[in-house]
């Protein structure tokens, strides 16, 4: 009898630890309908976006890693779990990682999708894509993210993890990514939101005006010093060769005046635009995104 109790308080014991484990199954995934989309209040789903809503896998938002494409391993997914909830928590902004084999839509469209489509956080936050179909890697940025991660951020950390993708070892190259986010994030937004590129060419050219005003100023310097062991005339005639001068009056006559107007054509607008270094646009939602991606 006793045996049988201490068999069950086991069983319910171990019940209990693998209730309270945290899923990693990146696969699990919920099924869509024209009854139920599954998908926030806010997104209004129109005849132009339901096929993009439908062809979206439903998630836990929660889960965080979605190895689609089984490219890590068990323990893999649960270091970056734990990696990305540390970032979510000293950043303030929301983190996915979504790995794929098979893409009907572009890298751009499927992770703008796949965040509005889920209930992830609108205010702010990224999606990293690794599409094996496409072969590229792909960054989403909404809210809070578009500003923190202007262009030229995007491309040094999809850069940073290029060769790792490239070299099929995507654990790592994974990491290091949410570790780049995460330190341009600790440093704060660019400043005034342009890239550091276009800081150092403003650094470069103050320099060479700087330089260029220091020699200028040498320079004259030296020729007023010489211009001082110059006799000074005394009047503007001792100048003048009386020879060669021949003045003669010269006028104009106006007759009229005739004016040409020309209209000045403005390019159409477009739904991509470019603000403070940062390039957005509209995903099927309706929801302004950053982004930017990488071929490997």
């Amino acid at each position: 009898m006793m045996k049988r109790i201490y068999k069950i308080s086991l069983l319910v014991i171990l019940c209990l630890i693998i209730n309270t484990i945290p899923v990693y199954a990146s696969t699990n995934t919920k099924e869509r309908s024209e009854e139920n989309y599954l998908v926030a209040d806010w997104i209004e789903v129109t005849e132009a976006n339901k096929q993009k809503i439908l062809t979206t896998p439903a998630v836990d938002a929660e889960e965080k890693v979605y190895d689609f494409a089984d490219l890590f391993t068990e323990t893999e997914e649960e270091k970056l779990y734990a990696n990305i909830k540390e970032y979510i928590n000293n950043h303030s902004m929301d983190l996915a990682v979504v790995t794929i084999s098979e893409n009907n839509k572009t890298p751009q469209e499927y992770a703008d999708d796949f965040y509005d489509y889920n209930d992830f956080d609108q205010s702010g936050g990224v999606l990293f894509l690794i599409d094996m179909d496409n072969r590229e890697i792909y960054m989403s940025t909404t809210g809070s993210a578009i500003k923190m991660y202007n262009d030229n951020r995007i491309n040094q950390a999809l850069d940073t993890v290029y060769t790792y993708m490239s070299s099929e070892n995507y654990y790592e190259g994974t990491s290091r990514y949410i570790e780049k986010i995460s330190n341009y994030a600790f440093d704060g937004l660019p400043n005034n939101n342009t890239s550091q590129e276009e800081n150092f060419i403003v650094h470069d050219i103050l320099m060479s005006m700087f330089s260029g005003s220091i020699i200028t100023t040498i320079i004259i310097g030296v020729l007023i010093y010489k211009n001082k062991m110059v006799r000074k005339a005394t009047t503007a005639r001792e100048y003048l060769n009386k020879e060669s001068v021949n003045i003669k009056n010269i006028g104009d006559l106006f007759i009229s005046s005739n004016t040409v107007k020309t209209k000045i054509e403005h390019e159409s607008s477009s739904r991509s635009s470019r603000s403070g270094g940062s390039s957005t646009h509209s995903g099927s939602s309706g929801s302004s995104h950053g982004g930017g991606g990488h071929s490997f």
